[in-house]
């Protein structure tokens, strides 16, 4: 019997997952300087991601570049784009703030004080590799996958397992928000650059600013004043980019460009059957349980 994508794509999830788990347990125990330890992350976290990738390409066909959106983006979505870098840094940085306000997360993150004894270069890498590992697994190629059960399941699939793929239970609103994010910016854009450069972008954002958030949420008298004018601020960024993607999409229909991402217009059973097909699959409840056993493990240590 042949596999489906939808159906394989979970694997490959669980399996960096599973390789990301063995890293860090190999991290745990290396001695070495800050920068050190960035340069090493990043090698191995290359390695977690390219040879699941590698093996997937030898035993399912190879790389799909048009399918996996391997195309500079469109000049006419570059605006839209700019608003959902918006939107991931206000978003993102509204739910850390809230967890971390009501104590859900506890710890300060990659943060700030650790980036003043790396370098530069050091930043970058840690910011690109991961954006560029995680786009092209999870956007490239799982969305990608996914989507002939739909375009819904393509986004919330792929975003859960993005979301998964971090191992904190704390943060997993922040993550799958971002994913959500990103799987937008690769839809309008038509193209998986567009998700890299943004998910970089927040890396680095994150990595620079990280802890001087989770200060504010802590200590800020006025936080309720600030989350109401970032949620609302975040409101208007995503009405202005509905109407952006709005218009995008009609230029891409007066070029007659093809902006349909499912194989048929699916009816409403199609669509259940569909979401069930890619939710309910052994490989992705697989997922889901080495995400779980991962969270339930390390709360009690």
């Amino acid at each position: 019997m042949k596999l489906k994508p939808y159906t394989t794509v979970p694997f490959l999830a669980a399996l960096v997952y599973l390789l990301t788990i063995c890293a860090e347990q190999l991290l745990a125990g290396l001695d070495t300087s800050a920068k050190g330890y960035l340069y090493a992350l990043c090698g191995i976290q290359f390695a977690a991601y390219a040879l699941p990738l590698l093996l997937y390409g030898l035993l399912f066909g190879g790389i799909r570049p048009r399918r996996m959106r391997l195309a500079f983006p469109s000049a006419a979505s570059i605006p839209l784009q700019f608003l959902l870098l918006a939107i991931l840094l206000v978003g993102t940085s509204l739910t850390s703030m809230f967890l971390h306000r009501v104590g859900i997360i506890t710890d300060t993150g990659a943060g700030s004080t650790a980036v003043s004894s790396v370098g530069f270069l050091a930043i970058v890498i840690a910011a690109l590799v991961p954006a560029v590992c995680e786009e092209i697994l999870f956007r490239g190629i799982i969305m990608s996958s996914f989507e002939e059960c739909g375009v819904s399941p393509a986004i919330i699939g792929s975003s859960l397992l993005f979301a998964f793929a971090h191992m904190s239970f704390e943060e997993l609103p922040v993550y799958f928000f971002a994913g959500v994010v990103l799987a937008f910016s690769a839809y309008v854009s038509r193209s998986v650059f567009t998700a890299i450069f943004l998910h970089a972008v927040y890396n680095v954002a994150s990595l620079c600013f990280g802890d001087y958030l989770y200060a504010i949420a802590a200590h800020l008298e006025s936080f309720s004043l600030l989350f109401i004018i970032m949620f609302f601020t975040l409101l208007i960024l995503v009405l202005i980019s509905l109407s952006e993607g709005e218009r995008v999409y009609g230029i891409y229909a007066r070029r007659a460009l093809d902006s349909s991402y499912t194989p048929k217009k699916m009816t409403r059973i199609e669509k259940i059957k569909g979401n069930a097909a890619v939710y309910l699959s052994v490989p992705f409840l697989l997922a889901t349980l080495i995400y779980i056993a991962v969270v339930v493990f390390s709360m009690q240590k």
